[in-house]
């Protein structure tokens, strides 16, 4: 926050920071994959970046 910045437009500030690092850019959600703690099947694991391009058929 800078000096003359209030809690309110800090908080602003912060918030889209994080919709930034979640959508980027371009608009586009990042998915980070990861294996659940006990291996997880298939359905509660993330789909990947790559799986949904493939759907969308842009690979």
């Amino acid at each position: 926050m800078t000096g003359d910045e209030s809690p309110v437009r800090s908080t602003a500030r912060a918030h889209l920071s994080q919709l930034i690092e979640m959508f980027g850019t371009d608009g586009c959600l990042r998915i980070h994959t990861a294996s659940a703690p006990d291996g997880g099947s298939a359905d509660q694991i993330a789909v990947s970046d790559s799986s949904r391009a493939e759907d969308d058929g842009q690979l």
